[in-house]
């Protein structure tokens, strides 16, 4: 499903959100949104998600504007204050979370099975935030890909944890070649150090397609 971002727009109390953004994020690609960690990229992600009223401008799924389509069909992922695990707590406690959001099963043998297929089942018992970035977005994006009404991913800052982005990067291309839309938030320097073309931007209306 294409996620298009017309003109959006989020108001703050003293001063805008998100100045109008715009791009097209077309299904099975990964389209990199570029601008700075902070409000704004959170505010996109929730308007991106139907979770937020817009300003001005509009957001649209496959030429749906319903909010409660979007609902349905964007998954947030690592979303800070929104869906992004709490410090502090365990893996299998975090992936058990995530699974049963997805409507999957989520008792102790599917936890394990899960972080099985993912590499990280040594890591069980330790605190999420161990895990390094590559397994980070591994396991977040792998878990709300789980949800079978998922067709849109938005992955907002992995970059803010650190780490080698040329690890993780392939495994955002991978849920796209399984015909997912993935809409990732990054940093300029990340765009840079991944040799991406800013084609979209926080704050900008001149983004074209990916």
């Amino acid at each position: 499903m294409q996620l298009t971002a017309d003109a959006v727009a989020v108001a703050g109390t003293r001063s805008p959100l998100v100045r109008p953004t715009s791009f097209i994020a077309p299904p099975a690609r990964v389209t990199a949104v570029a601008g700075d960690p902070g409000y704004g990229q959170v505010a996109l992600a929730l308007a991106l998600a139907g979770r937020m009223p817009l300003s001005a401008g509009e957001v649209r799924l496959d030429g749906s504007t319903d909010p409660g389509v979007l609902q349905r069909h964007v998954a947030l992922v690592d979303v800070p204050e929104v869906s992004a695990p709490e410090d502090g707590l365990a893996v299998h406690h975090v992936v058990a979370e995530e699974l049963a959001f997805a409507g999957r099963p989520s008792g102790r043998r599917a936890v394990a099975a899960f972080l099985a297929r993912h590499g990280v089942l040594a890591a069980a018992d330790e605190p999420f935030e161990r895990l390094g970035a590559e397994e980070r977005v591994r396991v977040l994006t792998s878990a709300a890909a789980e949800r079978a009404a998922t067709r849109v991913l938005v992955v907002t800052n992995p970059d803010r944890r650190g780490g080698d982005p040329r690890l993780w990067w392939p495994i955002l291309g991978a849920h796209a070649a399984s015909g997912l839309t993935v809409v990732v938030q990054l940093t300029h320097a990340t765009m840079r150090q991944l040799a991406l073309p800013v084609r979209a931007e926080l704050g900008s209306t001149e983004a074209v397609a990916a």
